[in-house]
């Protein structure tokens, strides 16, 4: 369970259990009208255009059979062909996460299946924006980069034929989306495995439900799940009794250091000069997530007045203004803005090199901690149970005594008192000890 600033669920009265629920039913609503201040992207439905496709993809088919092939009725066989030896599931597809923190907590659930399947070769499906978090991965042997945001439906063709060129036996899909299940059954994987979600049992042969105490429980364990799944599919013997590693970990190459010293010496930077301090003031999917910008400065003027720290801000292209606004209501100069500057294999070189992240809770926080860094979220309509950055160095923090903390909202419909209660004095005081603990630990590694 990660530190935190903040009250035990379990000590919660009904009262305020009552308004949690009353928040998370009232998240669509809300979503909904923060979704009119947001740029709006084009959707594609893949279940008609798959319908469409098939006379052209497949040898022609009647009605009937194409229906039956992307909704087969349930079979006893499918099952059945899969308990067999590890050793025969040659080729598996994982169907990875979109987004960045999510695609972070599943590398507990991908060392997991090289462990159980070691003869297996292993490819990974994800987006762009993510492959470069699993290009020295250990655990994964292909990563294929799936463009179907920026392609469209051309590039879910083009998986459905390379699935079905490779002859793929299991596809495990980490991603709950309806396309996912709908490519891997087009793609002809006989093992399909995947949570029930958006209607798509019937295109799994193994489709999982949440366990009742879902609620609070970390997503971890959900990716997990599935390489259980399959392990239970497959015949592999149960792993040991031994407490299980759940921590994501990244694995660091000497292209992404080059990428990161590259960068910093272009502003003058030098890791070994003075500590170096990331903030990430943003956050893509939600305002309400987002500590006050204002805050943010403070903390900033007073690590470099106490610490004489350099002051990175880093986020996406899109926060590259916020990230400017901070760095205009700093009364010290020097912080550097390099949001929307860094490509992803210099944003995990530039983590690496850092002393210490503060961060609201988005990707670039399970980053940071899966690498290892000092890493400090701040935490307010998020549940920090469920997708706390896990990490040997990582900690969170919230106001205390805040009843519609976890409201799962992305603009809060009320004052922000989540964040805003959430002090600089208190975020500074636990920033200074995380950098304390880094630079004792530093010596104490580096003195003869």
């Amino acid at each position: 369970m990660p530190s935190s600033a903040m009250t035990n669920q379990a000590d919660e009265t009904p009262a305020l259990q009552k308004i949690y629920r009353k928040n998370i039913e009232g998240n669509n609503q809300n979503t909904e009208a923060g979704s009119k201040n947001q740029k709006k992207v084009p959707t594609f439905c893949p279940l008609p255009f798959a319908l469409c496709l098939l006379p052209f993809s497949f040898p022609p088919l009647p009605l009937s059979a194409r229906w039956q092939l992307i909704f087969p009725r349930p079979s006893a066989t499918i099952g059945r062909s899969m308990q067999s030896a590890p050793a025969s599931i040659r080729q598996i597809l994982v169907r990875g996460t979109n987004w960045l923190g999510d695609a972070v907590m599943t590398t507990p659930a991908l060392r997991r299946l090289r462990s159980s399947f070691p003869a297996a070769h292993i490819a990974l499906l994800a987006t762009p924006r993510t492959t470069e978090l699993f290009s020295a991965a250990p655990f994964v042997d292909e990563v294929i980069a799936y463009r179907r945001k920026e392609e469209g439906p051309r590039a879910f063709v083009a998986a459905v034929r390379m699935m079905r060129a490779r002859r793929f036996d299991l596809a495990l899909l980490f991603q709950n989306a309806f396309e996912a299940a709908l490519l891997a059954r087009l793609g002809g994987a006989p093992g399909r495995i995947g949570f029930a979600a958006q209607g798509r049992d019937r295109l799994l042969t193994h489709a999982l439900t949440h366990p009742p105490d879902h609620r609070n429980r970390h997503q971890i364990h959900d990716y997990l799940d599935l390489v259980s799944a399959a392990e239970a599919a497959c015949g592999v013997e149960k792993q040991s009794d031994q407490a299980e590693d759940i921590t994501p970990s990244l694995t660091i190459h000497a292209a992404h250091r080059a990428a990161a010293d590259t960068l910093l010496q272009r502003f003058g930077l030098s890791k070994d000069a003075r500590p170096l301090v990331a903030l990430n003031a943003g956050a893509t999917n939600s305002r309400a997530k987002c500590w006050p910008e204002q805050h943010f400065a403070a903390l900033a003027d007073r690590l470099i007045d106490q610490l004489s720290v350099q002051v990175l801000l880093i986020g996406a292209a899109s926060e590259a203004a916020n990230a400017e606004r901070i760095i205009a209501q700093m009364k010290r100069s020097g912080a550097i803005n390099l949001a929307g500057q860094t490509k992803m294999i210099e944003l995990i070189g530039v983590l690496e090199r850092c002393d210490l992240l503060v961060t609201n809770d988005t990707g670039p926080a399970h980053i940071a901690a899966a690498l290892g860094r000092p890493t400090l979220t701040l935490f307010g309509p998020t549940n920090e149970f469920e997708t706390a950055p896990l990490g040997l160095r990582a900690e969170i923090m919230r106001a205390v005594g805040i009843e519609c903390a976890r409201c799962m909202h992305r603009d809060c419909p009320i004052d922000h008192r989540c964040m805003t209660r959430l002090g600089t004095d208190e975020v500074m005081k636990r920033a200074v000890d995380l950098l304390k603990r880094e630079a004792d630990e530093h010596e104490a590694t580096t003195s003869p």
